[in-house]
């Protein structure tokens, strides 16, 4: 069955080959890079992505699509790593193990990481490693006692790395995002000590100065993200994720999944936005609320319980099947009678822009 389904994969990326030749279109390109990721051809696939962006600049099926295909190629080089790690554990391969990790949002499996680092070698490059770490999962989590955690590993690289601007650049980073502005004029007044004139740091701290009366000390600054979840900068990424909202319309592609034969409804989530198709008035709004619950808690259940992240959940029946696949930003669910088909799970995971797994696909 295994060769079968091969062999179906090859002809099916030979017939994607000869459309794109045919006709060399943003929807050509996408699926000859859906079909190369699907064999597990992930180079290929980024190749083939990157060719039809230059072709095509800013296309967000295919930008989505090679964002999609580079976390894949990553979970590749995971195992790599790992085995590599097993053989000859050496701080080179601890070190892109754990940015591999941070890029996939495994927060936990990096800390666990960058911690072995530091048993296994006593490095001052696996402090650091262990600081950003913390930073990362203290921006997701938001919590105060994951702040001070974070600033406190900070201060131990400091100490381990007198000269290297990089732990204060972290902690200069880390409190302007938290609005502790007089911290943040603190770390970039010592940053040009160590690079005096540079013209960026300069303008950075006379923006935190112009910032700094009046501001909140870490403590309450930590205190304040904890209770409101919010920080500093929030308001600026809002509307950076509002407009590359109105860029991508994925109401086409919400039509086209609600046509099929079975879907009751098909809803799409990203921030404050919700669109469903296949529902109308109270019905459609209640759905979305139903949906944008079940993400929620699901998201955050998994990060209480230090599980990581939820890519999807399943519901069945008596009412059909209800399944909802959750990207970095965006959400897709789907209701339907009967079972979610492995074809339908993949439309899902392109509407949410998550990789679907590379490897074997049903005929």
């Amino acid at each position: 069955m295994k060769l079968v389904r091969k062999i179906l994969s090859h002809s099916r990326v030979r017939q994607a080959k000869r459309r794109l030749a045919a006709d060399p279109s943003p929807m050509s390109y996408a699926a000859l890079g859906r079909e190369l990721a699907w064999e597990g051809k992930t180079d290929e696939a980024l190749r083939v992505c990157g060719e039809g962006l230059q072709a095509f600049p800013g296309n967000p099926e295919l930008a989505r699509l090679l964002d999609r295909t580079r976390r894949a190629n990553r979970e590749s080089r995971l195992g790599e790593l790992k085995r590599e790690l097993r053989e000859a554990p050496r701080p080179a391969v601890y070190r892109e193990m754990c940015e591999v990790l941070l890029e996939s949002d495994q927060l936990m499996r990096a800390e666990e990481c960058a911690l072995e680092w530091l048993a296994n070698t006593d490095d001052a490059e696996a402090v650091l490693m262990h600081a950003q770490v913390c930073v990362q999962r203290f921006l997701v989590d938001r919590g105060r006692e994951a702040g001070r955690r974070a600033l406190e590993i900070l201060d131990e690289s400091i100490r381990a790395m007198e000269r290297d601007p990089r732990p204060w650049t972290m902690r200069m980073e880390l409190s302007s995002r938290i609005g502790a502005w007089a911290e943040a004029r603190h770390c970039a007044g010592r940053l040009l000590e160590l690079s005096p004139g540079d013209p960026s740091l300069e303008g950075r701290y006379r923006t935190f100065s112009s910032l700094a009366e009046g501001a909140p000390c870490i403590d309450q600054a930590l205190r304040e993200v904890e209770r409101t979840g919010r920080l500093a900068d929030d308001e600026q990424q809002q509307q950076e994720t509002r407009r590359e909202t109105r860029q991508h319309d994925v109401r086409p592609k919400l039509k086209e999944m609600a046509a099929e034969d079975g879907v009751n409804a098909v809803v799409y989530l990203r921030g404050s936005t919700a669109l469903v198709q296949g529902l109308r008035g109270a019905t459609a709004e209640r759905s979305a609320r139903a949906i944008r619950r079940i993400v929620r808690t699901g998201r955050s259940t998994a990060r209480r319980l230090g599980l990581g992240q939820v890519s999807a959940v399943q519901l069945e029946g008596s009412f059909g099947s209800i399944a909802v696949v959750t990207g970095e930003t965006d959400a897709g669910a789907m209701w339907c009678a009967g079972k979610i088909s492995r074809a339908r799970e993949r439309m899902l995971m392109n509407l949410a822009g998550v990789e679907a797994e590379t490897g074997e696909v049903e005929a």
